[in-house]
């Protein structure tokens, strides 16, 4: 007899069972399998194609002969320290109500001179004691040692430093060890072999020996001049970059995903986090000013894309000490800019 209309034939039966196993299949596929990767939006334009960033500033010609860089506050916000560029010379001044002036000179290291040796960064951590990353003179190696006692003492011997993007940005963490940023000096496919150290960061212990290994935490950098500390432990890196390579401010642990990528110019030499965590400043000495990025999750999650571009002047170095908002500007030294509430209501500068 021929079955009735509605009512499943032997063929329907096995289609029906065939159709229901696929999905059960599929929810149990879409709940145990991740998302698909999002599609990769279109390369970055090299920062060498980009425009200047608004506002820009030509730097004079020639410039201050030792500017100052790497400016670093203590933890208490009573002093600052920066070092003289291209030189192994430290320096440390009382912070009061207003410029700090030349300060007296802390440390004398032997480095190798010139733009990119010397000094390249200086932390210091919660106990006080106060450290330098720099190009030693002897044989160009990059090292870290405590500074400011009678003899340095040599808390790491790394690697060659190369002539180009040396990198050398430090910090002290909260947990007492120091980050270190190492540039790719251009050799970029070597940085990618697992064994090399270029284009990483890594962190040391303070009272570890010279020939520690480090713990490498990152990689995938170009030229980190600076770090900055974030909320709750982030921590981020101003990557100079240039030639076929992007400008980067991202976070240290995903130098990937992590990252923004400026849209022009500005060659970022130094990074200050400010309110807590949610706001980024960064000196550009191409563009000779100081840009802002706000950060989303309340100093937590990411930067925001667009970095804006204010009236505030910066050429070589920044730093937040006690609300305000220090700078070595295009004489080379350190001046205040203003307090961190002048430069978070400053109006952004929007025209070339």
């Amino acid at each position: 007899m021929r079955p009735g209309r509605g009512l499943p034939t032997r063929r329907t039966r096995a289609a029906l069972a065939a159709s229901l196993l696929a999905a059960g299949g599929a929810a149990v596929l879409s709940a145990t399998a991740p998302d698909p990767a999002p599609v990769s939006p279109p390369a970055p334009r090299a920062v060498v194609d980009l425009p200047d960033a608004p506002g820009t500033i030509r730097a004079a010609r020639p410039g201050p002969a030792t500017p100052a860089v790497a400016l670093t506050p203590t933890p208490d916000g009573r002093a600052l320290l920066w070092a003289e560029r291209g030189t192994g010379v430290v320096r440390r001044a009382a912070l009061g109500a207003g410029d700090p002036g030349p300060g007296s000179v802390l440390a004398r290291l032997d480095v190798r001179p010139g733009r990119e040796g010397g000094i390249r960064g200086i932390a210091v951590d919660a106990r006080g004691r106060t450290f330098a990353s720099y190009v030693r003179r002897a044989d160009g190696r990059l090292a870290v040692a405590e500074i400011a006692v009678a003899t340095p003492r040599i808390v790491w011997q790394g690697p060659s430093a190369g002539r180009i993007r040396v990198g050398g940005g430090l910090v002290a963490l909260q947990g007492g060890r120091l980050a270190l940023a190492i540039g790719d000096q251009g050799r970029p496919r070597r940085a990618a072999t697992p064994d090399s150290l270029l284009g990483r960061v890594v962190t040391l212990g303070p009272d570890a020996p010279p020939g520690q290994v480090p713990t490498r935490r990152s990689r995938g950098w170009h030229d980190p001049m600076a770090f900055a500390r974030g909320r709750g432990g982030v921590l981020w890196v101003a990557d100079r970059a240039g030639g076929p390579d992007a400008e980067r401010i991202g976070h240290a642990d995903r130098p990937r995903t992590g990252t923004v990528r400026s849209p022009f110019r500005r060659v970022p030499v130094a990074l200050a986090s400010a309110d807590d965590g949610e706001l980024l400043l960064v000196c550009g000495t191409r563009s000779g000013r100081i840009d802002r990025t706000a950060v989303r999750g309340g100093g937590r999650g990411n930067a925001r894309t667009e970095p804006q571009v204010l009236p505030a002047r910066c050429r070589f170095g920044v730093a937040v000490a006690g609300g305000r908002v220090l700078v070595s500007g295009d004489d080379g030294l350190v001046h205040v800019a203003g307090t961190v509430a002048d430069l978070r209501r400053a109006e952004p500068i929007d025209e070339p």
